[in-house]
């Protein structure tokens, strides 16, 4: 069996079993249900969990309006921080280890193999964390779950959408991870991040143009589908790393947003 060990449990997340289902069912449960029918895809923040736990727990507090009883396929789709390459890396290992127990991969990551610009790279995804850390909120979301784990390198979002959106099974949500703006000051960190929410909340993907989003690639595929299939969008949430600490000199930002069928 090909496993995926956590890297980053203890650092990005607590390493400990209980506390951290506790701290993740905190995140959820502190954020508003909201009614969304027929969702499709979320973006959530992969930082620290302590910054951008409260933040995320709005994307994942979303996945109470789904059919529980169903088992899902989530096309989990992060950007790569440690390794350049062209086009997409997806993990082709049997399962994803964390402190809450084992993901199973979906077998539909082999098939994607037959994309022209999809591979195996494993050094994309040893010390790759953007993927990781969705893996426990997933656990306590979801109780019937798989992924597609997915890398994104140097590739076109629209070919990315294209690509993925042929293979996803009828219950399938697109799971994008990605934090926003790096190290700017506060009130810098919200104007440049206004346009990722605008692009988000307004299918408007020349707004992309100024974001700084490190998973903007995937963010981009989402919105291309969700014009090309006429899906509705929202910003859940938005907060910086400066209004958790206090320290407003240099911030992360992070965004929760959801797109549903009208």
């Amino acid at each position: 069996m090909k496993v995926r060990d956590a890297v980053v449990a203890g650092a990005f997340y607590p390493a400990d079993k209980e506390e951290l289902k506790t701290m993740v069912k905190q995140f959820i449960a502190a954020a508003p249900l909201l009614q969304i029918p027929c969702i499709t895809t979320i973006i959530a923040p992969h930082a620290g969990y302590v910054y951008s736990g409260p933040v995320a727990g709005y994307s994942y507090r979303q996945f109470d309006n789904l059919d529980k009883s169903k088992h899902w396929t989530i096309f989990l789709i992060g950007p790569s921080h440690y390794s350049y390459f062209k086009g997409v890396s997806v993990g082709l290992f049997d399962v994803y280890k964390t402190p809450l127990g084992i993901v199973n991969v979906s077998k539909t990551t082999k098939r994607l193999l037959s994309e022209e610009d999809f591979h195996f790279i494993l050094e994309a995804h040893l010390e790759e964390h953007s993927l990781e850390v969705q893996l426990p909120f997933l656990q306590v979301a979801l109780p019937h779950f798989e992924i597609v784990p997915i890398i994104t390198g140097d590739v076109s979002s629209n070919y990315l959408g294209t690509a993925l959106a042929k293979y996803a099974p009828e219950n399938s949500i697109f799971l994008v991870s990605s934090d926003l703006s790096h190290y700017h000051s506060y009130e810098a960190a919200r104007d440049i991040d206004s346009h990722c929410n605008d692009a988000v909340e307004k299918l408007n993907l020349k707004e992309l143009v100024v974001c700084e989003a490190c998973g903007k690639v995937g963010i981009a595929a989402a919105i291309y589908l969700a014009k090309k299939n006429k899906w509705k969008s929202k910003v859940l949430h938005y907060a910086t790393s400066g209004d958790v600490v206090g320290s407003k000199a240099q911030v992360v930002g992070y965004g929760a947003y959801v797109f549903y069928k009208g």
